[in-house]
C-alpha cells in the first residue's frame, strides 16, 4: 500500500481563494463542508524542504534492518487496533498551525474508522470512504478502486507491513535507529517524505507527513490496544437524519 493520492477536489480551492481557512468566508455550503475537512486531510499530506532534516541522510543500506523489519513484522500480524490520535496540522500557505484530537480504529483488510473530538468522522468500510462534519450537516462519500485513493494518512498502518516494497528508506539520525525516513518509489507523488518512529517492537508512536508545497502533518498515536476482534458494523458509517449526502 502506497499513500500517493489522487487530486483531491478542495486542492483547486487552495489556489486564488485564500486557502482553506476561507471555509467560512463567503464559500457556497458544500465548498465549507469539503473545505472543513480538508484542513483536516489534505494538510496532512506534507513538508517544505525548508523543514527537512539537515542533517547527512544515511542510505538505505545503512539502515538497521531490525528498526524496518520490526515495523513490518508487527503489521503484517496486525489484525485490528484503536488508538488516540494528536494530530498537528502546518499550512504554509497560511502560517498556522491547527490541532485536532481523536480517536482511531482500524481492521484489516481496508477498514478504518477516525472520530475527531470536534465532530468530524472518517469511516472506510473497503469500499467506499465516509467524511461527515456534524457542524456542516453533511456527508461525503468517495468510491475508490485503491485503498491509496482514499488519502487518509493514518490507513499508512493497515499497509505498513510492507514499507519496503513501496518506500525507498533512510536513518535521518544515526543517534536515533527508530526513527526512519521513508521516501514514495512511485513517480508524481504528492507526498515528498514520511518519517515514522516506532517502539522496540515495532510500533509506530509517531508519523510525520511532508508534502512538496510546504506542509507538514505530525500523528501521534497514545493507548494503542490491538487484538480486540473489533466489530465489522463499526466500520459502517450511518448517515444521521438531516445530513445533506454529497456523492463524489
Amino acid at each position: 500500500m502506497t499513500l500517493t493520492p489522487a487530486p483531491l477536489p478542495w486542492r483547486e480551492r487552495e489556489k486564488g481563494r485564500g486557502g482553506f481557512f476561507n471555509a467560512e468566508c463567503g464559500l457556497g455550503k458544500a465548498h465549507r463542508a469539503v473545505t472543513a475537512i480538508g484542513i483536516l486531510l489534505i494538510v496532512t499530506m506534507a513538508s517544505a524542504s525548508s523543514a527537512l532534516d539537515s542533517s547527512p541522510a544515511v542510505t538505505e543500506s545503512a539502515v538497521p534492518t531490525d528498526a524496518v523489519t520490526a515495523i513490518e513484522a508487527h503489521y503484517r500480524e496486525l489484525v485490528d487496533l484503536t488508538a488516540k490520535v494528536v494530530q498537528k496540522n502546518f499550512l504554509k500557505s497560511v502560517d498556522k498551525t491547527q490541532t485536532f484530537d481523536g480517536s482511531l480504529s482500524i481492521k484489516k483488510p481496508g477498514k478504518l474508522r477516525l472520530e475527531y473530538t470536534n465532530g468530524q468522522v472518517i469511516v472506510i468500510d473497503g469500499k467506499e470512504v465516509w467524511f461527515y462534519s456534524k457542524k456542516s450537516s453533511q456527508a461525503i462519500r468517495r468510491t475508490f478502486k485503491d485503498f491509496e485513493q482514499a488519502n487518509i494518512p493514518v490507513a499508512f498502518l493497515l499497509g505498513a507491513g510492507a514499507v519496503r516494497q513501496d518506500f525507498d528508506v533512510s536513518l535521518p539520525e544515526a543517534a536515533n535507529p527508530r526513527m526512519l525516513d521513508l521516501v514514495p518509489k512511485r513517480k508524481g507523488a504528492a507526498m515528498k517524505k514520511l518519517r515514522l518512529l516506532s517502539d522496540e517492537t515495532g510500533r509506530i508512536t509517531q508519523m510525520i507527513i511532508f508534502d512538496r508545497s510546504g506542509n507538514t502533518s505530525d500523528i501521534r498515536f497514545s493507548e494503542v490496544k490491538e487484538g480486540l476482534g473489533l466489530d465489522d458494523q463499526q466500520f459502517r458509517f450511518r448517515v444521521p437524519k438531516g445530513t445533506e449526502v454529497i456523492e463524489q
